[in-house]
């Protein structure tokens, strides 16, 4: 029997989402899927995620509530087999996640309102490690034509503290 963290619904085989709420439902590790360097990685960039939790904005892992989990997958485009870490939102009020960022275990996905041009929407980790990470008004810059917009935020420490959790990211990847 498996059980969406995020509803409580039950299922009798696995899903890689869940059909009540849409959120991404956490298999046990699959040594065959996952090798030792994905699981390292995933596991750090959980744990700097989590120092970062502080922010109003900000839903990790299990706190982040059904409703909230299923607009971020469909308007952040995140792909149904892929595991939620930590989402951004950057909505007016923080309410629907209907534009924002996720960090997840393959790379990371955003949506930015009609004000901020980006050339795309994700990038896989790989990537991401060799971008240069830098403020640029209300929004972060990660080089190439790619911008994630932050103007929701309200507060530029809010902002300094994301790209700082971003680098420290980064940083992770590049060792």
């Amino acid at each position: 029997m498996f059980t969406c963290v995020y509803c409580g619904t039950q299922f009798l085989e696995h899903k890689p989402n869940c059909s009540n709420c849409g959120a991404a439902l956490k298999a046990d590790s699959n040594p065959a899927r996952e090798s030792s360097g994905q699981k390292s990685a995933f596991t750090m960039i959980y744990k700097v995620c989590d120092q970062y939790q502080d922010n109003p904005s900000i839903y990790f892992d299990d706190s982040i509530d059904p409703a909230r989990m299923k607009n971020a997958l469909s308007n952040l485009n995140i792909p149904e087999n892929e595991r939620v870490i930590m989402l951004y939102d950057d909505t007016v009020f923080n309410i629907n996640n209907k534009v924002g960022f996720a960090i997840c275990e393959q790379g990371i996905y955003w949506k930015n309102d009609w004000s901020v041009d980006t050339k795309r929407n994700h990038l896989p980790w790989l990537a991401f490690a060799e971008r240069e990470i830098v403020r640029d008004g209300y929004h972060i810059s990660l080089g190439k034509g790619d911008r994630i917009g932050m103007a929701g935020c309200g507060s530029d420490e809010i902002r300094e503290k994301v790209i700082a959790m971003l680098k420290e990211i980064q940083a992770l990847l590049r060792r």
